[in-house]
């Protein structure tokens, strides 16, 4: 059983937990968050959140999805699995599980998560030199020694089930536990053994037109755009755009195109009356194909188009 299912409210302990895509919300507190999820069925999503002295720790379960986040931090942002990866992707770069986020400032996230995750973030509203490798207004993912980053996960672990537990033990201990965080984190940065991960020199570039391609999509997400259309306003070549989505995103810029329109659709229903018909919503967002378009459909959600306008209508 995962920590999070672990944990129950307390005077100092929050959780949200969701069982339905549709009323997700994310961590407000941390970040402006665009999600795109890629797998519906058995949603689990649920975070915890639990202040000291200066910071505050989040646990988040994470959904399949793509997610762009625009974390801001008036101090520094520290981001960590609690237990191993399960294939994720940041800007590009594939995450391991000796790897945890540095960030600061307002730092621009693209994350690619095939299935869930189980993250920790503390968020520093203000910080001190350290010699933490911070560099404002960006995310750095850091390879870490692994003894360290267990280490900084138990104290992680430890303070989230005492607060959970024991919120009066909590109460008094707050800053010692706070002194504790801030010195396995420094332990990260004093060992010898963590590195900046180095960036492929083409991501940077393919990072730029993935978002201009995702703003583009979200300023038209009311009719279909095709590939060709896309390229073209973005001034490259459809080649080229393809081969940004599929370094930034895992997957073709077809795929990701089609995902992006199904939700377009999923929204519509969503939002409409039983009077709007399917069709016609299918065909404003470009599929043309009824008997493909409900087979992507049921793919994406586990139901058919029918069925989310009833439940939601």
């Amino acid at each position: 059983m995962a920590l999070i299912d672990l944990l129950t409210e307390s005077p100092v302990l929050s959780i949200s937990r969701f069982s339905d895509v549709d009323g997700f919300r994310s961590i407000e507190q941390l970040a402006e968050a665009r999600s795109l999820p890629l797998d519906v069925r058995n949603f689990a999503a649920a975070f915890a959140t639990v202040p000291l002295k200066s910071c505050s720790i989040f646990l988040q379960r994470t959904f399949p999805r793509i997610l762009q986040a625009r974390y801001r931090t008036g101090g520094v942002l520290v981001a960590f699995a609690m237990r191993p990866i399960d294939a994720m992707m940041l800007n590009g770069t594939e995450i391991h599980d000796s790897m945890l986020l540095l960030a600061s400032g307002s730092a621009l996230c693209d994350v690619v998560e095939p299935r869930e995750n189980l993250v920790a973030f503390v968020n520093f509203e203000a910080l001190g030199d350290r010699g933490w490798p911070i560099v404002q207004g960006s995310a750095a993912p850091i390879s870490a020694d692994p003894q360290a980053l267990r280490a900084l996960q138990s104290i992680t672990r430890d303070i989230l089930q005492i607060a959970s537990n024991e919120p009066e033990r909590f109460s008094q201990a707050a800053g010692a536990m706070e002194e504790s965080l801030l010195e396995a984190i420094d332990h990260i940065f004093l060992a010898e053994e963590w590195t900046l991960t180095a960036r492929r020199p083409n991501l940077s570039g393919y990072l730029a037109l993935v978002r201009k391609l995702d703003d583009l999509l979200e300023q038209r997400k009311d009719r279909a755009i095709y590939s060709a259309d896309i390229a073209r306003q973005l001034g490259v070549s459809v080649r080229t755009l393809h081969n940004a989505v599929v370094a930034i995103r895992g997957m073709s810029l077809h795929r990701y195109s089609r995902l992006r329109r199904l939700w377009n659709v999923r929204r519509q229903l969503v939002l409409g009356s039983r009077a709007a018909r399917i069709k016609a919503v299918a065909y404003a967002n470009g599929f043309w194909h009824m008997g493909e378009f409900a087979r992507h459909y049921r793919a994406a959600f586990g139901e058919t188009p029918q069925q989310t306008q009833q439940r939601y209508c």
